[in-house]
């Protein structure tokens, strides 16, 4: 669920202390908002993508951000980019599931 992923990324933006630098620096924000939208593109495409972002990680801080979103999402058996692309998915969110009622 993209959605999931996001919050993940986006706690450990807040856990780093980056959430007031994605605020006030466009910069930033803008490098922020590229890397959580890496699961939009295909499987495929994922780990170049990343590559270009962790490149342009100028600072300790996104250095280190970069380093969890490559253990977590790209290196670990269990998250591989196929596992959290919504590439091409209608449904790119598990709350319909969390919606329904029987």
């Amino acid at each position: 669920c993209v959605f999931h992923w996001s919050q993940a990324v986006w706690r450990k933006i807040q856990e780093l202390g980056l959430a007031v630098t994605y605020m006030r620096r466009e910069a930033t924000h803008r490098y922020l908002k590229q890397l959580m939208a890496l699961p939009f593109l295909p499987p495929q495409d994922i780990p170049a993508a990343f590559q270009q972002l962790r490149e342009r990680a100028n600072t300790d801080l996104l250095q280190s951000l970069v380093v969890y979103i490559e253990r977590q999402w790209l290196e670990h058996r269990m998250f591989q980019p196929a596992s959290w692309t919504v590439y091409r998915q209608i449904v790119r969110t598990n709350n319909d599931v969390e919606g329904i009622y029987i």
